[in-house]
């Protein structure tokens, strides 16, 4: 029964995560974050048995090979077992030949010795002359025989080396992608270029589906568009259609986990984990089943340019800053309307080459750690020594929520005043985009500000008593409940304020944890599952309240925003697969697809997820690879923003 399961891990999750150069790239670019990286204690344990077994192993085959020369491995050469077995037959004439040529050389020998044997100055010449004949029709066969070894070696060489990978690939070729990939060489596949990489999927692919072109059944019927060409997702939305399911008039959250709590995640009390959260979502309308993709720069992939995520293990679409490669999202969008484009995270940006790719792909403004320590010590009165000091203002990979969000907040207080005063001197006023990412509940979770530790917090130790990974658990409630903390306590000065009367605020976690799990990024659904809300308050009427039960992905979020804000005129381009959730769907009808490259994709449709390929889903399975395989390769070959490639998809 375990087959399948042990199968698809083997062949599937793990084909792009062999020993590779792709691999070894990723180690040597992500170096300096590995330390950060969330490895459990089971993990580094499993690490250190693996390598004291193999030290066990290289061991006992250093010992075998000293006492036994059997085991020199340059002696099994397989050319010479075959040169061995084959020479000899192909010889068995010659020697037979040469033996009636020895007999024949010997008798002219004798012939001519009793000749000359008058002349005495003759007799020792004639005796070397018959060994130098003899020596002579000897070397003659072993050039021979030595001639033919070499031959034989050499074609079992060509037939090892060229002529049965050229039949394995002829096999592979003409197998489904699963049986290609079990049995792929990868060092092979490398020193080759990956010509013998198989096709990432066995969808047959059509220009047309029916009377449709094929990328139509990724663009949802409520969004009205112009597409440039039948074979790409590059078009002109130009707006929206269908009844509104709300209208903005100009997991760990027990409110989208619901009242009746079937798992009984919150174990029988009123307890929450984002008390904060929960108060705004209630203002607004929320998402309890959004999927996400995992590692957060996928989810960026996602959420700003509304895509399914490069499917690589070793590395993301964004990697390497791909300053050569044309996008349009969320930043281009609002650009076009006019905004400001921002881009604040108390993160440092350089793992996956975020440095790079933000300001040239939409960003006019961009706030990392750096600029984040240089405002806080200058306008907050925090010292160098306090990021990593005592207070723990900092963590390894920046600042804290706290710091990050002060900062925010100021920036939007002081936008707003600006604004205001230029709208009475009867100035435009313009309006500003900005994506903000927090830090401090990132793994390992080992951190937080010295003033939240002595701090009076919620006592959650039903959470995690007696479970196995309880310290682990404990400390991701704590880093958790204190970012919830600090977005409350931002979001209360954005309405103190007035920023909230005409800002529209979208809150959506990067990707999930599953502290409960021995290997956490393992747990898909823990992974991939996120909470998220849209805030307008004042204006969603009715709707307030709202939450939205249906399957969404992060991707949706770029068109919800166009269909709130405005489409603006002549439309925008984009290449994206999502909806606007404004607008009314039939319930459970739609699919989502979440990918999560060094596992698999997944798709969710309703409350059902597929993970393992059942028959039913088949279809959807299809699609899913074929939009997957579609965006990798419009990456690959830079052109998500043209019709056509330079080669057919």
């Amino acid at each position: 029964m375990m087959g399948p399961f042990i199968a698809d891990l083997l062949l599937v999750v793990h084909r792009d995560m062999r020993f590779s150069s792709g691999l070894v790239a990723t180690l040597i670019r992500e170096r300096e974050h590995l330390k950060d990286a969330p490895i459990s204690e089971e993990e580094v344990n499993s690490g250190y048995i693996n390598a004291v077994g193999l030290v066990l192993v290289a061991a006992f085959f250093g010992i075998v090979r000293a006492f036994g020369s059997w085991t020199d491995l340059a002696q099994w050469n397989p050319t010479h077992m075959v040169s061995n077995f084959v020479v000899p037959r192909l010889v068995v004439l010659e020697k037979r030949s040469v033996k009636f040529i020895n007999k024949n050389a010997v008798q002219d020998c004798e012939n001519q010795l009793q000749e000359e044997a008058e002349t005495a100055v003759e007799d020792a010449n004639s005796s070397e002359e018959a060994d130098a004949l003899l020596s002579s029709t000897k070397r003659g066969f072993s050039y021979q025989q030595l001639s033919c070894h070499h031959a034989v070696r050499l074609a079992v060489a060509l037939v090892g080396l060229v002529g049965f990978p050229a039949i394995v690939v002829e096999i592979s070729c003409a197998s489904s992608p699963l049986v290609a990939y079990s049995a792929l060489n990868a060092t092979l596949n490398e020193l080759f270029a990956y010509a013998l990489q198989p096709a990432s999927s066995d969808v047959a692919l059509t220009t047309m589906i029916g009377e449709r072109p094929w990328v139509e059944t990724y663009i949802h019927s409520t969004e009205k568009h112009e597409l440039f060409g039948v074979d790409s997702l590059y078009r002109r939305t130009t707006g929206f259609r269908g009844d509104l399911a709300f209208d903005v008039e100009f997991q760990d959250s027990r409110y989208l986990v619901g009242e009746e709590d079937p798992s009984n995640l919150f174990k029988g009390t009123d307890l929450t984990i984002t008390p904060n959260f929960d108060r705004w979502a209630k203002r607004g309308v929320a998402m309890r089943n959004i999927w996400s993709s995992n590692p957060t720069s996928r989810s960026l992939e996602s959420v700003l340019f509304a895509q399914i995520p490069y499917d690589s293990a070793v590395k993301t679409a964004i990697t390497g800053g791909r300053n050569g490669t044309e996008l349009s999202g969320m930043p281009q969008l609002f650009a076009q309307k006019g905004y400001e484009t921002w881009f604040t995270t108390g993160s440092s940006i350089d793992l996956d080459d975020w440095d790079k790719f933000l300001p040239t792909h939409g960003f006019d403004t961009i706030w990392d750690n750096n600029k984040m320590m240089q405002i806080a010590e200058s306008d907050l009165g925090i010292k160098p020594d306090d990021w990593l000091g005592e207070p723990h203002r900092g963590l390894n990979w920046g600042v804290h929520d706290d710091v990050s969000f002060q900062i925010l907040g100021d920036l939007l207080v002081n936008k707003t005043k600006e604004q205001r005063e230029r709208a009475a001197n009867g100035e435009s006023k313009p309006p500003a985009f900005i994506s903000h990412c927090t830090i401090s509940s990132h793994a390992p979770f080992d951190l937080w500000p010295t003033w939240y530790a002595e701090s009076d917090k919620p006592d959650l130790s039903v959470f995690y008593e007696g479970h196995a990974h309880a310290d682990l658990i404990e400390r991701y409630l704590t880093v958790r409940s204190f970012t919830d903390l600090e977005l409350g306590k931002f979001m209360d000065r954005m309405l103190e304020q007035g920023v909230l009367n005409d800002t529209i605020v979208v809150i959506t976690g990067d990707h999930g944890q599953a502290p409960e799990a021995d290997v956490t990024n393992t747990h898909e659904e823990s992974m991939t599952r996120v909470a998220a809300a849209i805030i307008a308050e004042g204006r969603l009427g009715g709707a307030v309240g709202m939450v939205i039960e249906d399957a969404v992905e992060q991707y949706d979020l770029l068109n919800t925003l166009a269909d709130i804000t405005g489409v603006p005129d002549g439309g925008f381009v984009q290449t994206g697969v999502g909806r606007s959730l404004k607008r009314k769907v039939p319930y459970g009808e739609r699919v989502v697809f979440s990918n999560e490259p060094a596992r698999k994709m997944s798709i969710v449709r309703g409350h059902q997820r597929l993970r393992y390929d059942q028959a039913e889903w088949q279809t959807w399975r299809d699609h899913g690879r074929r939009i997957a395989a579609y965006y990798t390769k419009r990456w690959d070959e830079n052109c998500l923003l043209t019709v056509n490639c330079t080669a057919a998809v």
